[in-house]
């Protein structure tokens, strides 16, 4: 009987940056690559220079947990979603909100802009994917079918379009088009979250 010992990757902290007071709950890095935003339980948004960790702005706000933040390829915008049921479009040029999505009825926890149309998608607590027009405010359609809070929510430019994660333990693969549920994943049994394959 031989055992083998199975090999490790470890990985070492390049920097370690400070600057949020309460727990950090999200991350997101511009796809220019030159910085990238955190959202915290201390309901601010820090935008902080990537190469060199120091903070560029700190944007505030929310009165709740900042939940998620989604940075725009297209616009120079950044969207935060949080606890306060508050849906945010921040202009990064002007360093200001320059819209509120409202309609969640409790705290939203996720979002995800649609690669190649000006639709923003976010859930949460009251169990509905929320689809908005960035540029009217205006709540375009409401994904519904889970049964309790959605954690995450993935997109891409062809089908399904809209993926998201539960907390009722199921997958939910959503026609856009149609505004409803086309494959439900069930074989979780515990809270579900997302990603994508690189590829995408």
């Amino acid at each position: 009987f031989f055992f083998i010992k199975p090999k490790f990757i470890y990985f070492l902290s390049d920097q370690v940056i400070s600057g949020h007071t309460g727990w950090v709950r999200c991350c997101a890095v511009d796809p220019s690559n030159e910085w990238f935003a955190t959202g915290s339980a201390d309901r601010t948004i820090i935008v902080w220079d990537l190469a060199s960790g120091s903070r560029k702005i700190t944007l505030t706000g929310h009165i709740g947990t900042v939940r998620d933040v989604v940075i725009s390829a297209r616009q120079p915008y950044l969207f935060s979603v949080g606890e306060d049921k508050m849906v945010k479009c921040w202009d990064l040029e002007a360093n200001q909100v320059v819209r509120h999505y409202h309609g969640h009825l409790n705290g939203v926890y996720c979002a995800a802009l649609h690669p190649s149309i000006d639709v923003l998608m976010t859930g949460g607590r009251d169990a509905s994917v929320r689809v908005w027009d960035i540029r009217t405010k205006a709540e375009a359609m409401i994904l519904t079918g889970h049964k309790n809070t959605i954690g995450s929510i993935l997109t891409q430019p062809t089908n399904p379009q809209v993926v998201s994660g539960s907390f009722d333990s199921t997958v939910r693969l959503w026609d856009l088009a149609a505004g409803k549920t086309d494959v439900v994943l069930t074989n979780h049994k515990k809270s579900c979250s997302c990603s994508y394959h690189a590829s995408y």
